[in-house]
Formats: structure tokens, C-alpha cells, sequence
């Protein structure tokens, strides 16, 4: 069991689908927040900065996720072109409900220390079965926020 692998193939993140309606809704809403900042808070480069940020969040809003190969490993963890050996991942859980089947990473970076996998239609019990000889399991067994706000926003 130690030299068996598990892989499967999975979009690199979650993707929904957005309407017209949801382009509208951000424009406006960027549009009434940039108008406060120049009227009420008289700050341009805050203005400025959100339309900036607006045209980012519309741009990456259009992303359609590539399929990537993810692998699990006695050495580690492979994410398409990426590997993440088990000593640079500190605990790991798994969110299994409605709106995500994932496996979630806790790593050792600083910056971005969630490593999120799509388990798509692979077995999240044997998933966990398979990590626990590597890692400690978190007792977080919950989506985090970032994927509660992204999957309410429909990001």
C-alpha cells in the first residue's frame, strides 16, 4: 500500500458560470463605490483602485479552468506541472457537501497556504484513508471562508 498511487484528473479550481446579471450587478456596485470615494471621501486613487480591481475581478471572472492531473503519492502531492512534498504540507481535510468535494492542504507558505484540490468523482473516504498515513487530519471539516464568499458570489 505505501507504493500505491492515487490520481485522477480535475478542473485546477471551482468555475460558475456567470450571466449578464452578475457582470451588471459588479459594475454598478464598482461604480457606486468609486462615486463615494470622489464625492463623499474626495480620494481619486481609491476610485481608481477599485475600477483597477473591478477590471482584474471581471478579467479572472472569465477564466475557464484548464483540467490538470493530480496525483497522491507516498512522496507527496502532484498538482499538474506543481509537487508538494509532505513535509511542506502541514494537515490536511476534506469538505464533502452540496456545493464542494474537495481535499484542502494547509502548507507551509506564507502567502496562499491553501492548497484546494477538486476530488471530482473520486471517493472522499478513501481519499482521507489514503492521506492520513502522511498527514494529521484537521479537525475542520468545513469549506473555508474564501470558498464560502467565492462560491456566494458565484467567483
Amino acid at each position: 500500500m505505501p507504493d500505491q498511487t492515487i490520481s485522477w484528473e480535475a478542473p485546477e479550481f471551482r468555475y460558475y458560470q456567470k450571466n449578464l446579471g452578475w457582470y451588471v450587478v459588479a459594475i454598478t456596485v464598482a461604480i457606486l463605490v468609486m462615486a463615494f470615494f470622489v464625492i463623499v471621501q474626495s480620494d481619486i486613487f481609491a476610485a481608481v483602485s477599485i475600477g483597477i480591481i473591478t477590471i482584474l475581478i471581471i478579467i479572472f471572472s472569465r477564466q475557464i479552468p484548464r483540467r490538470v492531473q493530480v496525483e497522491l503519492s507516498n512522496r507527496g502531492i502532484k498538482f499538474d506541472n506543481l509537487f508538494y512534498p509532505y513535509k511542506q504540507l502541514k494537515y490536511f481535510w476534506v469538505v464533502h457537501n452540496e456545493r464542494h468535494q474537495t481535499v484542502i492542504f494547509h502548507t507551509t507558505a506564507v502567502i496562499n497556504h491553501a492548497l484546494i484540490l477538486e476530488l471530482e468523482d473520486q471517493d472522499p473516504d478513501a481519499i482521507r484513508s489514503y492521506l492520513l498515513q502522511y498527514l494529521p487530519e484537521h479537525s475542520e471539516t468545513q469549506e473555508t471562508m474564501a470558498q464560502k464568499m467565492m462560491h456566494l458570489f458565484k467567483f
